[in-house]
């Protein structure tokens, strides 16, 4: 996971790694313990915490349920690092129970919240409205209190003056989600006055920290006291962020890990945006707009969703590794056996994937499928269980280095895409390297960001409707169509990079804001902030 220990990375409101965590606070003693049992437990502690942040996620989980054992242990913290390590080996129901008892446990407690949903948003079976009921729980328990303390904004309601964007993040680090927004946050025109307002854990902070941190408008919202810096408490961000007057306010991480979101839910600026790091919305009144498109988000469909749609050329801007050196190679499948991708991480892995890409296999039985990313081996069985007699043409190649992922690509002739939730950069990083995907596009707003990509590119005939159809798709592209394919290949970075996923995004970003600025000038003022603003000038 990288940005989570046991307290997720972030839990911006859980701020102590376990093993430094005083005894007195774990252990409230039920019964005396021994000096042989403290080092046992102390020892389980370190242990456990050394392969959760080394991602030995197999290694990590009897560790946690030996903890767990004890019931001094069997408290929120505990239960949320259980239930992060089995969604990592795909035990996905034994991870829903365990953030569910987070929950019960304490009801306040917003990660475990956010995390359930980014499960359940990932589920086939999950349908818009259940997603929706998880976010108005969200709001119920995180959100509404703070809302009733929101104040009127005494912003300067000048529709053309250089306007102050605050951005939230806790991804501004070399990280997949930085390549959607960085080239904006960082070369905004002089109407725009950018602040960064970081939750990045500071053990993560690296190259592209320093770029952040070398601008003016730069805030740590993590301080000092350890390497993931104590969080500030959502009043005193949001205190901050209207000392600062920042008139439009954009959340860059939606339900990831360590967002703000709760910091939002007092209102602390006029104009308030999610988009780019998590392109669901979060399904609140608090947040005023949704950045997307009109692929992802219909026009005759914008009634089904709480905020109000902030149209994009397209739902991401993606920016590559800068000097990247690799080309696009030739078609492997034009003198070698078909080879199909999937690089992807365990939470958009399902069965009802496996089962189509099993029958993909099965039609084409000299073909392979490579999927990679950081798997498990606990993982890695559970795939191939669903593959059957294909299982011996499933190839698993594991987490490397930004670079050596980007070259692994050319071993591949086509990707398969996920369903519900689609890739998003990784998509991005797919099409850059020559390799298109076929997808499955769906009603849900989550399964339908490939599709805008492709619809961007002009390469609609990848985009399927049914699980059939993404079957036939699949096999006659590198078959009958692989000419075709080899062609596309040769000539699809030029097209990314012509297209709307890399022109004209930052003067789209800066004219979109503008217009939401002019539309809130224009409204109104009501009685109670004319009153208000009355009272802070005198």
């Amino acid at each position: 996971m990288g940005k989570r220990g046991f307290n997720h990375g972030g839990a911006s409101r859980k701020s102590a790694k376990m093993e430094r965590m005083r005894m007195p606070d774990i252990f409230r003693m039920r019964k005396p313990r021994s000096d042989a049992e403290m080092r046992t437990i102390a020892d389980l502690i370190v242990k456990a915490q050394a392969y959760y942040d080394a991602q030995a996620w197999d290694e990590a989980e009897p560790l946690v349920r030996d903890l767990l054992a004890y019931p001094e242990f069997q408290q929120p913290l505990a239960y949320d690092a259980l239930g992060a390590v089995l969604e990592r080996q795909g035990k996905i129901p034994e991870a829903i129970r365990a953030f569910r008892r987070v929950l019960e446990i304490d009801p306040a407690y917003a990660d475990a919240r956010s995390r359930l949903i980014m499960i359940l948003d990932a589920l086939p079976e999950t349908t818009a409205e259940a997603a929706q009921r998880e976010r108005d729980l969200w709001w119920q328990h995180h959100g509404a209190a703070h809302y009733k303390q929101r104040k009127p904004h005494l912003n300067n309601r000048d529709p053309e003056r250089p306007l102050r964007v605050g951005y939230m993040s806790g991804d501004y680090q070399f990280h997949s989600a930085a390549t959607v927004f960085e080239r904006v946050l960082l070369k905004h025109s002089d109407g725009f006055i950018p602040y960064f307002y970081s939750t990045t854990p500071h053990d993560k902070h690296d190259h592209k920290t320093v770029e952040y941190q070398s601008r003016g408008g730069w805030r740590d919202l993590r301080g000092a006291g350890n390497a993931q810096g104590t969080a500030w408490p959502d009043a005193l961000v949001w205190d901050k962020i209207r000392d600062d007057q920042i008139d439009i306010l954009v959340d860059l991480s939606g339900y990831t890990s360590c967002n703000s979101l709760p910091v939002f839910c007092f209102k602390p600026a006029p104009i308030q945006i999610t988009g780019w790091g998590y392109a669901t919305g979060v399904g609140w009144k608090a947040m005023d707009y949704l950045m997307t498109d009109r692929v992802v988000v219909p026009e005759d469909r914008q009634h089904e969703h709480v905020e109000r749609m902030l149209y994009m050329p397209c739902v991401i801007n993606y920016e590559p590794m800068s000097g990247f050196p690799v080309q696009p190679n030739t078609l492997p499948c034009l003198s070698e056996r078909p080879t199909f991708g999937v690089f992807q991480r365990s939470l958009k892995l399902n069965a009802d994937e496996f089962e189509v890409w099993r029958r993909i296999l099965e039609r084409l039985p000299e073909s392979r499928l490579i999927l990679k990313s950081h798997y498990p081996q606990t993982l890695v069985a559970w795939v191939k269980s669903h593959f059957g007699a294909q299982a011996h043409q499933v190839e698993f190649q594991f987490a490397t280095s930004a670079l050596a992922h980007k070259q692994a690509y050319a071993q591949v002739d086509l990707s398969l895409d996920c369903w519900p939730q689609t890739g998003g950069v990784s998509s991005c990083d797919s099409l850059w390297m020559g390799v298109p995907m076929v997808t499955l596009i769906g009603d849900r707003i989550i399964q339908r960001t490939s599709a805008s990509l492709l619809t961007i590119l002009g390469l609609t005939d990848f985009i399927t409707e049914t699980k059939e159809q993404y079957i036939d798709t699949a096999v006659e592209w590198v078959t009958t169509r692989k000419h075709e394919l080899a062609a596309i290949r040769t000539r699809l970075r030029d097209q990314c990079d012509a297209s709307p996923i890399r022109q004209g995004y930052l003067e789209a970003t800066e004219a979109a804001y503008r217009q939401a600025w002019r539309d809130w000038c224009a409204q109104p003022m009501t009685l109670a902030d004319a009153r208000y603003r009355m009272e802070q000038a005198s």
